[in-house]
Formats: structure tokens, C-alpha cells, sequence
């Protein structure tokens, strides 16, 4: 099975940091089966986990950029607990639009405009 984005992500950040999948595992308290199994996406990415991966790189001074949204979509859901119904909505109506691929860089584009303010 091929890396998922966010197992990308973090295998990057590991040989940045030379670290190992057991050395990563032995600090997060964990198995070297389970991190490969987020890394390929066989596992579901608890929110949890990418807390304590972001610490765990963090703590070796590497940020790695967007982790929680590559968790995201590694998982293949988003959820929408915690948002208000105007975000909801959004959210709902957004997934079902058939945009092509230029419509969608338009809109990455304007909505960080939109998020610097």
C-alpha cells in the first residue's frame, strides 16, 4: 500500500530528523505497525496522534506545514462537529460542486486572501 499525503509528510519529517519508525514509536508510546499503518492509511488518523506527531517533530525543531488537513484527508472525512450552521452549510454545499482543477486553485487562492484579512 502507498503512503498517504500525510504519511509523506511524515516520513519526510522523519529522515529530516533521522529518525526511525521504532525510535518515533518508543517516544509516542506506541508500535512501529501502528505509525505505518497512519502512514499508508490502513488506519484512520486519530486527532490525537497528529497532536502528539506534530510534538514529537516539533521537539526536534521541524514544523511539518498542514499536518491536521493531510490527516483530514487521509481519513477521507471532514467533520463538521463544532462548526456553526452557516460554516455547515458551506461546507456541505462546497463538497458537492463539480469544480475542475483550475476553478479549485482559483478558489485556494482567494480564500487565503480571504484568511490573511
Amino acid at each position: 500500500m502507498s503512503l498517504t499525503n500525510f504519511g509523506k509528510a511524515v516520513r519526510s519529517a522523519r529522515i529530516q530528523t533521522d529518525s526511525t519508525l521504532q525510535q518515533m514509536a518508543d517516544q509516542l508510546g506506541t508500535t512501529p505497525a501502528f505509525l505505518s499503518a497512519i502512514e499508508t492509511g490502513r488506519k484512520k488518523i486519530p486527532v490525537a496522534w497528529v497532536e502528539k506527531v506534530e510534538a514529537f517533530f516539533a521537539g526536534k525543531g521541524i514544523h511539518v506545514p498542514n499536518l491536521h488537513d493531510l490527516a483530514t484527508v487521509a481519513n477521507g472525512q471532514v467533520s463538521i462537529a463544532g462548526l456553526s450552521p452557516a460554516q455547515q452549510m458551506m461546507v456541505a454545499g462546497f463538497a458537492r460542486t463539480n469544480l475542475d482543477a483550475d476553478q479549485l486553485k482559483n478558489f485556494e487562492v482567494l480564500l487565503r486572501k480571504a484568511m490573511k484579512g
